[in-house]
């Protein structure tokens, strides 16, 4: 192996410089949220969620890091036990960084790829909601939702059709469900997002805005992959992974039974 003198607070600071984590909404919690700052890096691992597979991958891949979309430290927590995810991270000596809504928001970031891959054209940030983004095309909803099942490889989306054209789409990956008003307020027809609530998809019908719900991991893992690739080309002494969640789909797949 050749010698490698990247740190954890070396590839914090370039995922700072590409996605700022102080672009990040109020509520969220990013950065380097495990870990040592200084410990040497020779493997990551890029995932969307920081969970027990992951941790286990990370563990036999031999990965110091772990760069997730999704933070692994949400919500404040009270203990550290055996069974948590944050424990076998400390105890398996694995760093992780979480890049999330400044992802979102970041140039070449989520909302960006998400708009790339339907083939939305002439891109721009959606204001005031800055980590979305407003594009156009011109399909009946169907059609439209039919290229999204398509090119995001997923089984189905749920709709809310209002009887308008699509041509110009509210993007925003993960949940989108509390975004409706500033979509109208901003004219779009259609709303694209990953989930919302029951009462999200009535409030769309009422206010008659198109929606278009492809899944929260699917709206949001194809950032995975490109972060890995930029990674990977700023450090190339450092092997990079990507690992995908076997049991996202076995569950959904579950609940459709």
């Amino acid at each position: 192996m050749q010698n490698n003198n990247v740190k954890v607070i070396d590839i914090y600071n370039y995922i700072d410089s590409i996605a700022p984590f102080s672009t990040a909404m109020d509520f969220d919690n990013v950065g380097l949220l495990v870990g040592d700052p200084n410990k040497t890096v020779n493997k990551i691992l890029v995932t969307l969620d920081i969970t027990d597979g992951a941790v286990d991958k990370a563990k036999k891949y031999g990965a110091e890091l772990i760069v997730s979309h999704h933070p692994v430290i949400f919500n404040p927590i009270k203990n550290v036990l055996s069974d948590s995810v944050v424990y076998s991270l400390c105890n398996k000596g694995i760093s992780a960084i979480c890049a999330h809504t400044n992802l979102d928001a970041a140039s070449g970031g989520v909302n960006d790829i998400l708009c790339e891959i339907i083939g939305l054209k002439n891109v721009e940030i959606w204001p005031p909601e800055n980590i979305g983004r407003i594009g156009y095309t011109d399909y009946d909803l169907h059609s439209f939702a039919d290229i999204i099942v398509k090119n995001l490889d997923t089984s189905s989306v749920n709709l809310v059709d209002c009887g308008k054209r699509v041509k110009k789409v509210a993007v925003m990956s993960g949940s989108g469900g509390g975004d409706i008003d500033y979509a109208v307020a901003v004219g779009a027809d259609t709303l694209l997002t990953g989930e919302m609530k029951h009462s999200q998809y009535i409030s769309a019908k009422n206010k008659g805005i198109n929606v278009i719900a492809a899944g929260h991991f699917d709206t949001e893992y194809i950032v995975v992959s490109p972060l890995s690739k930029k990674i990977a080309t700023q450090f190339p002494s450092v092997d990079v992974s990507v690992y995908k969640e076997p049991s996202y789909k076995v569950i959904i797949n579950n609940l459709k039974q």
